[in-house]
């Protein structure tokens, strides 16, 4: 057994586990001031993940940080934290789907229309532009001849299930086009990996991912092509629809003038972000 495969075994136990014991509804954690959350989480960095000391870490970390002091703050209760970890977005989805009312979901996860009717979302906490990468040596597509002629000739690359994919299909489907054979990673890194492993690949990702990498791989020549880039996307938080959480997860973030106002929010991207990248994703 593989180590994804074991980590996913293990998921799926624990999982398991917590829908064996009484799920807690957040009317039943008002009345006895304390509460358990189960977190799952998809690895995928500066998001939720290890570092090098083994330390659970990441923006949407320090934000579910914030909600426990919050929620302590304001309505007296005490929330103990139980972070699953998953390696597959679309086992991170499915199992949210079905998991414990008090479950919160943790995965740079895009608010969409068909999502809404799967999942409950928290109020944003993230923008987001789904970038179009390739190798540098590929000419930029300009048109969309070009974007034809110069990338949908490649070889696709993304995560089962995420709305990379949908991009991808759509690009075919819009143009009337016959899919490409995609080529399915694990991780988001793996994405503009592959493309460093050969020019022939492409994909999309999102802009923290693509900035994330031109910082750490100057050895590379990557590009984006704007013209096929997916602006307007905001990340959620995700609850299974039986939940009755989301309500005190969206005052959290919306009361006043809501917690992406505030110093804290500002912090929590400034320790994990830089100013240029600060500025495209920050809610306003």
């Amino acid at each position: 057994m593989n180590y994804n495969k074991l980590k996913f075994s293990l998921s799926l136990v624990l999982v398991l586990f917590i829908t064996a014991v009484s799920a807690q509804s957040f009317e039943n954690a008002s009345e006895s001031k304390k509460a358990t959350l189960n977190v799952m989480y998809f690895e995928n960095e500066p998001y939720a993940y290890k570092n090098e000391k083994g330390d659970l870490v990441g923006i949407e970390i320090d934000i579910m940080n914030s909600f426990v002091t919050w929620i302590k703050s304001e309505k007296g209760i005490e929330l103990k934290l139980k972070f699953m970890p998953f390696s597959e977005f679309s086992s991170f989805y499915a199992q949210i789907q079905t998991a414990p009312m008090n479950s919160i979901g943790l995965g740079s996860v895009t608010i969409t229309e068909k999502r809404l009717n799967e999942v409950k979302f928290s109020a944003p906490y993230l923008k987001n532009v789904s970038v179009l990468i390739t190798d540098g040596t590929v000419s930029t597509a300009r048109n969309e001849e070009g974007l034809v002629n110069e990338i949908l000739s490649l070889v696709p690359v993304t995560i089962k299930g995420s709305i990379h994919q949908t991009h991808l299909d759509h690009l075919y489907t819009d143009r009337n086009m016959e899919k490409s054979k995609y080529v399915y990673v694990e991780e988001v890194t793996d994405i503009p990996n592959k493309i460093k492993e050969s020019a022939k690949y492409y994909g999309y990702v999102d802009v923290i991912s693509f900035w994330k990498y031109l910082k750490f791989n100057t050895d590379h020549y990557i590009k984006m092509h704007s013209i096929a880039n997916k602006k307007g996307e905001e990340f959620g938080f995700i609850m299974p629809q039986t939940t009755d959480w989301d309500n005190v997860v969206n005052e959290f973030f919306e009361s006043g003038f809501g917690f992406t106002s505030t110093k804290e929010y500002h912090t929590i991207l400034e320790k994990h972000l830089s100013f240029e990248i600060i500025d495209k994703v920050e809610l306003d």
